[in-house]
């Protein structure tokens, strides 16, 4: 009973944010491929993806139906470049260009036209960046000058 109101609850809240998606209240998953959006089938479609606990795989992945575009996924991926690339790309931004840092740029979603300016910004700010001489820092590190609207 409590998992029922505890549902109602969150639909309620977060009911408004699912209709502008592409799924109905249930959310995105397995579900919201199976069955279309209408009052029955949602309940269907939340029992099939709390069935399958696929809803946060794809909320994490990009899958499913899920709009995320694979935030997490990327990020993770940002972190293993800098992490397996980090003396090159640290040089590479120590001199404001070159193919590590295009790549970082491209991971980034930066054009080739506007990578010059993420070169930039790892240049001027290579002490923040590289100091601790940490792939997590350095990730973290970026995503706040990108954050603060640098570019």
């Amino acid at each position: 009973m409590k998992k029922i109101i505890l549902g109602a609850i969150i639909s309620v809240i977060f009911g408004s944010a699912a209709f502008a998606a592409d799924y109905g209240a249930a959310g995105c998953g397995l579900g919201s491929l199976v069955f279309k959006e209408n009052d029955m089938t949602q309940v269907l479609a939340a029992t099939t993806n709390g069935t399958f606990g696929n809803q946060t795989f794809g909320l994490t992945f990009g899958t499913s139906n899920c709009t995320n575009k694979g935030l997490v996924k990327l990020a993770m991926v940002r972190e293993s470049f800098i992490e397996s690339n980090y003396k090159d790309l640290s040089r590479d931004a120590a001199a404001g260009k070159g193919e590590y840092v295009d790549n970082l740029a491209k991971l980034y979603g930066f054009s080739p036209e506007t990578s010059v300016k993420f070169a930039m910004l790892l240049q001027s700010n290579y002490a923040a960046v590289f100091a601790s001489n940490n792939a997590q820092n350095a990730v973290s590190e970026i995503n706040k000058l990108l954050a603060a609207g640098n570019i």
